[in-house]
């Protein structure tokens, strides 16, 4: 039924990106152009702004419908996933400092994968989880590999997710954000299955383990990604794995 929902999305994005795009592009010119004359601190060029700005939020849908609809065509190569998750929480620094939030990451691994289509996809997880903590926290990315699967844990200590928006958390333009196009995670899930993986979320939102947990399952190998596809038809249930031992390797942990 999610892919079901999925490919319609896509028809629809398909259709919708092409028309739109354009047209935003000269407004935004012009509106950037007629704001240029009018007096700095004007009623005139502070609408002026506002149109901009809400050209750029109108494209960031756009660019959202385009993630989840447009092929999968992945180019994997082997990937130092330490070095990707750190150059993720980098891009993530100002905004969790100014959160009060604090980022690590734990572990190795080496995944087999395409590292720009998958670094967005933990980018839009990693910043849902930094905007859940509103009274600052910690995000921590915890790597492991066992046998050819790599086990990437993105934790956040947050409020956690009521189990019925859990259920639905992956459903296109499903959101709880008053400015969310609900395709964020919509194209998370995408991005992972395109690589064999797959992607699962278990929450508290009570008592000392509260918090969010989202958990992806991706190849190490080639090989590894026809073993994870038979794992994932052969589950009979929905359950997200039991969560990377603590006794992981931190050896080599990193804090932004």
């Amino acid at each position: 039924m999610r892919r079901e929902k999925l490919a319609a999305v896509g028809d629809l994005a398909a259709g919708v990106a092409h028309e739109l795009r354009n047209p935003l592009s000269s407004i935004k010119g012009y509106a950037s152009y007629l704001g240029g004359r009018f007096p700095e601190g004007s009623e005139d060029r502070e609408a002026a702004r506002i149109m901009v700005q809400e050209v750029d939020r109108l494209n960031r849908v756009i660019s959202d419908l385009i993630g989840v609809s447009r092929p999968t065509d992945i180019h994997p190569r082997k990937v130092d996933m330490a070095g990707l998750a750190d150059n993720t929480l980098r891009l993530l620094a100002q905004d969790a400092a100014q959160r009060g939030v604090a980022l690590m990451r734990e572990g190795e691994a080496e995944a087999w994968l395409d590292p720009d289509r998958f670094r967005q996809a933990l980018l839009n997880v990693c910043l849902n989880a930094v905007e859940a903590m509103k009274d600052g926290g910690e995000l921590r990315l915890r790597l492991k590999t066992q046998g050819n699967v790599v086990y990437l844990d993105v934790r956040d200590n947050g409020p956690g997710i009521p189990q019925d928006i859990l259920n639905r958390i992956f459903d296109p333009y499903f959101t709880t954000k008053s400015q969310g196009t609900g395709l964020g995670l919509a194209m998370v899930l995408k991005v992972t299955e395109a690589h064999g993986g797959s992607v699962r979320i278990t929450s508290e939102t009570e008592g000392p383990e509260r918090g969010a947990t989202v958990r992806f399952l991706l190849p190490a190998t080639p090989e590894a990604v026809e073993e994870l596809a038979r794992r994932e038809k052969d589950s009979s249930s929905s359950a997200v794995p039991d969560a990377v031992p603590a006794s992981a390797d931190v050896s080599n942990s990193s804090q932004e």
